[in-house]
């Protein structure tokens, strides 16, 4: 007989300004007992054109690794304009550091699409134009088509962009489903748009990324203990 709790660990590391990564997969995996996951902290660079790498997330991958976990993700959406490819080899580095298989935020939107076989897209995202553009240069390097972007009129802190309430999120989200679209992609793991999926899948009947479910998606697929969870969009419904 195995010791009691969770038979699965799987960490996540997050940035010290996010307050969506921990309450927002809890509650996904609220009816998942055999899942735990454990977390570790770190400061994101001060500027937004930074590369993520080991030297910025300092101790935080080793003392995860201390844990003995099936899997990891750096929960970050920075690769999805500093470059998807930097990611995965940020990917093999972590692997290599914590022994397990390891995924970013921005690798796994880019997975799940595959998943979902989408290519035309429109973008939701919680900051600057300018980003958003590099946004979606980078997707057209990997085959991503990105038809329609919307942001905030204004420029907001990563706290700001968690306080904002439901009514707010689907304003900046609305913009985004134009014709046509295979889905819609949200990159920004503290956007909360993730509770707000399912409701907005059904009004508009295509797929949508939420970058924050999306590497929950990826993490339990590299852990091996993928399971359709109803209730959170069509991604995690069909794993």
């Amino acid at each position: 007989m195995g010791a009691p709790g969770p038979g699965t660990r799987l960490g996540i590391l997050v940035p010290s300004s996010n307050s969506n990564a921990e309450t927002l997969t809890a509650s996904i995996l609220a009816e998942q007992p055999d899942l735990g996951v454990h977390y570790s902290r770190f400061r994101l660079p001060p500027s937004l054109d930074d590369t993520v790498d080991l030297g910025i997330l300092g101790e935080a991958p080793a003392m995860l690794n201390d844990a003995d976990l099936q899997a990891i993700a750096f929960h970050g959406t920075s690769g999805s304009w500093t470059g998807i490819t930097r990611d995965r080899a940020l990917c093999a580095e972590l692997e290599a550091v914590c022994g397990a298989p390891a995924t970013t935020a921005s690798v796994a939107v880019v997975e799940a699409l595959g998943a979902l076989s989408a290519a035309r897209i429109g973008l939701v995202f919680p900051g600057p134009g300018a980003i958003a553009s590099q946004i979606q240069r980078e997707y057209s390097i990997h085959g991503i088509d990105v038809q329609a972007v919307s942001v905030p009129e204004a420029a907001m802190s990563n706290p700001e962009i968690a306080r904002l309430d439901a009514s707010a999120i689907g304003a900046i989200m609305r913009p985004a489903f134009a014709h046509g679209l295979d889905a819609v992609v949200c990159v920004g793991t503290n956007l909360r748009s993730g509770y707000l999926v399912e409701g907005f899948e059904q009004e508009f009947g295509i797929p949508i990324v939420d970058s924050a479910i999306a590497t929950l998606w990826h993490v339990l697929l590299l852990a091996g203990v993928p399971r359709p969870i109803p209730g959170w969009g069509a991604l995690l419904a069909a794993h």
